[in-house]
């Protein structure tokens, strides 16, 4: 679960350069680092042999942090600023239960919205009544083409609302009101970003680019001109239909397609037993896209741009 530098370096440039920040589950140190070199940082963890490792990487890149042995909830908060990633493993795997999180996300929620700015990071996975819980600033972090994490932010600084945050690019999108959507593709099909759609910010893209919605997809967008935006994957459109094999064949025959990549959203198409079904010895490398319409599926035959 240890932070891309990336993303690590985004939560450092949060807080204010001249201040301390403690990083209060610093495990070996993805985070501490890109505080420290940021400004003042303190780290804390409970395992001896992490909290090592945190210390030798700081050093490694010629950083200073103080990093306390200790548990961080039981430790006097001095400061105004903390960052936390709690552990989400449990018996080594993976876990969605925020109760088996360590240390508990609830309590350090409350503990960090008693600061001037805090920050949590938890998994994009988890519910939004949950999340609502915790803060009413969250953001969804999305790095090369993953939405990486859910960041609830908290303290009397922290802004209430929910985002989608482009690492790569800087951009932010607002959450907004679904937008309404139309059956069938336009010119061009696009996938949005996943930490767009995770955020519940569909709606601004579409309003600021001029897109559709593409059926019941959540995630598939569409526009009678090529829009490009870092929250965007652009397709030509070749053709569209209602879900039919035996159509959709004779239609990547005659595209001189060989056997097309399978795309779903949101419907009950099998991507690997459709694409074994749609074999063919063409020369084109196309893709399929289904998506689904109320209780009817749609296709899209997309082109790469």
């Amino acid at each position: 679960q240890a932070t891309h530098e990336a993303v690590a370096a985004y939560h450092a440039s949060r807080f204010p350069a001249g201040e301390l920040v403690a990083d209060l589950t610093c495990g070996l140190g993805a985070d501490l680092l890109a505080l420290a070199a940021r400004g003042p940082a303190l780290g804390f963890d409970t395992d001896a042999e992490r909290a090592a490792c945190a210390r030798h990487n700081l050093a490694v890149h010629g950083l200073g942090a103080e990093v306390r042995e200790e548990d961080c909830l039981g430790a006097p908060w001095s400061w105004s600023y903390a960052f936390a990633d709690p552990a989400r493993r449990t018996d080594g795997r993976r876990t969605l239960d925020p109760k088996a999180f360590e240390p508990d996300p609830v309590t350090l929620a409350t503990r960090l919205g008693e600061l001037r700015l805090g920050a949590l990071k938890l998994s994009p996975m988890l519910e939004d009544d949950f999340l609502a819980t915790l803060s009413p600033g969250l953001e969804f972090v999305s790095y090369r083409g993953e939405c990486r994490e859910a960041l609830v932010w908290t303290g009397r600084d922290a802004e209430a609302g929910r985002w989608a945050v482009h690492v790569d690019s800087g951009s932010r999108l607002s959450a907004s009101e679904a937008p309404w959507p139309v059956e069938e593709a336009l010119d061009y099909l696009y996938e949005a970003d996943p930490a767009a759609i995770r955020a519940h910010a569909l709606g601004t893209l579409c309003e600021a680019h001029g897109l559709e919605a593409l059926g019941d997809s959540n995630g598939y967008l569409t526009s009678a001109q090529l829009v490009e935006s870092p929250w965007l994957k652009a397709f030509r459109v070749l053709g569209t239909g209602a879900w039919d094999l035996r159509a959709l064949r004779r239609e990547l025959a005659a595209l001189g397609s060989s056997t097309p990549v399978v795309k779903v959203r949101a419907c009950s198409v099998n991507p690997e037993r459709t694409a074994r079904t749609l074999r063919a010895d063409g020369a084109r490398g196309l893709i399929v896209a289904a998506y689904p319409v109320g209780s009817k599926i749609r296709f899209a035959i997309l082109d790469r741009l």
